[in-house]
């Protein structure tokens, strides 16, 4: 016997292995429950044909159960049923786990019990559960005494818990071993007299031959309606990881939306599957193009360009020169790199030299100043002394041609650095009288600053004075003519 039932919970352990587990939610059993009832619990000694406590047997019997499940965890049953014992007028021992035979019986008892219980499943997920259960029972019973036939009845409430194994087998069975106490809790109503094996007070709980009863048995349930699959995907929601997939949109093996381009738009909803990534799409999952350039919104850098204008790979205006101005605004497109520009495109030149803002290095430059290709005056600042060895002609205190040029240089050069001021010196050889040669040296002077004036340099600017044969001022030796060339000299001093 042990091995046929050993067998039989191997093979249906198997079956329920390798099926698949099924949700409880929402779903309602009809199902059956059997076949064993043990009286246990003694309350007063059962008196009466010499035995002693506790004397009924083992019944049989079984329950009709209804369950609903209010989520995959908890389950709320409902059973109604029939059980039936006898008891032993020959046995003085415990008789509760002996099973019943008439043979010997003074009493029958048949009960109905009515229960309403919650089971609360572990491991949801799982094909096989453990579970637990406790509610309230109400027992119908019937004490029939089969010496004089009569019979008396009992209304009790008890209280049940109870513990078992759930197996899913298939879609829509499980079957479940389990057992259920259920305790006396308190009685409701009786007609037992209190002569019937001198119990007394049958409402008394301690006047009971016995409390409770222990329900061993096997459980077999059938569920209506498949396995659920809310959303419609084709995947049971008891394998479904994404529940709440939109109607029409294709899933994976986990029942989860693919979304091939990830657009947000899910394959199967999507009439443009092959959105490039990035791109905003409307609902159908197609890229918008609000300002119709071609380059879809979410790629596009400028989304407001004018209709027709073209554009490159990034949706915003062509800019030949890359001024910042758009070609179709730009009214000189070959600006020159890193020029600054007016909103037509047009280079800004501040000082008018030629030369662009952003490529002018010497923004302030004088109107009129020759510049380098930076912007910058070609005319060098005035920082060391000039020296001008002027070849006068007989009785000339104008420079020479030679002069001229280093002159027309330095004018350009006091142009453009106005803030400098020049003193020039006027210097002779030893031929001569000191006093003739001082007046020569300060006409030789104020013939360059006058010269100066005469290209447009101010007055206030220069100051001129002669210093004659001042020997302390001699830059070279006065005894030999090179020397005395080289003191015949008028000299440019730059100062602040």
């Amino acid at each position: 016997m042990k091995k046929v039932v050993f067998a039989m919970v191997m093979l249906i352990t198997i079956l329920a292995t390798s099926s698949g587990a099924l949700e409880w939610k929402s779903r309602f059993g009809v199902g059956v429950r059997g076949p064993l009832m043990a009286p246990m619990v003694k309350g007063a000694d059962y008196k009466g044909y010499n035995i002693s406590k506790e004397p009924f047997m083992m019944g049989l019997g079984g329950n009709l159960e209804l369950k609903y499940g209010l989520s995959n965890n908890l389950v709320l049953g409902l059973s109604a049923g029939y059980w039936y014992s006898y008891d032993d007028t020959l046995s003085a021992d415990d008789q509760s786990f002996k099973l019943n035979k008439k043979d010997n019986a003074s009493t029958k008892l048949t009960v109905i019990p009515i229960g309403l219980t919650g089971q609360y499943y572990f491991i949801p997920e799982s094909n096989i559960q453990p579970y637990l259960v406790a509610g309230l029972g109400l027992d119908l019973a019937t004490y029939e005494n089969l010496i004089i036939n009569e019979k008396y009845s009992s209304t009790d409430l008890n209280g049940k818990v109870g513990a078992g194994i759930n197996f899913w087998i298939g879609e829509s069975f499980a079957f479940d071993i389990g057992g259920r106490f259920s305790y006396l809790l308190t009685n409701s109503s009786n007609d037992i007299p209190s002569t019937w094996h001198d119990i007394g007070d049958f409402s008394e709980t301690s006047n009971r031959p016995f409390l409770a009863t222990l329900e061993p048995g096997i459980g077999f349930t059938y569920f209506i309606g498949g396995a659920r699959d809310t959303d419609k995907d084709g995947i049971k929601d008891k394998f479904d990881q994404c529940p709440d997939t939109p109607f029409g949109a294709l899933v994976d093996s986990y029942g989860c939306p693919l979304d091939t381009d990830g657009d947000g738009i899910y394959d199967g909803i999507d009439q443009c599957p092959d959105t490039p990534k990035g791109a905003f799409v409307d609902i159908i999952g197609c890229p918008l193009d609000s300002d119709a350039d071609s380059v879809f919104d979410g790629l596009d850098k400028c989304p407001n360009t004018p209709l027709g204008v073209e554009v490159n790979a990034s949706g915003c205006p062509l800019d030949t020169d890359n001024d910042g101005v758009p070609d179709f605004k730009d009214q000189q497109s070959d600006t020159p790199a890193g020029a600054l520009v007016d909103e037509q495109g047009i280079a800004i030149d501040s000082d008018k030299d030629g030369i662009p803002d952003g490529i002018d290095k010497c923004t302030d430059t004088r109107l009129g100043v020759k510049v380098d290709e930076f912007g910058c005056p070609l005319a060098k600042p005035i920082t060391d002394k000039i020296i001008l060895n002027i070849k006068y002609a007989a009785g000339s205190v104008e420079p020479d041609e030679e002069a001229t040029k280093v002159l027309d240089d330095l004018a350009e050069r006091l142009k453009v650095y106005v803030d400098t001021k020049i003193e020039l010196n006027g210097y002779t050889d030893a031929l001569g009288s000191a006093r003739s040669n001082l007046k020569l040296s300060q006409k030789r002077a104020e013939a360059v600053m006058e010269y100066l004036r005469a290209q447009g340099i101010a007055a206030e600017r220069m100051s001129a004075k002669g210093y004659g044969e001042d020997p302390k001022f001699f830059i070279a030796d006065n005894d030999t003519p090179e020397g005395r060339m080289k003191n015949r000299r008028v000299e440019v001093v730059p100062v602040r």
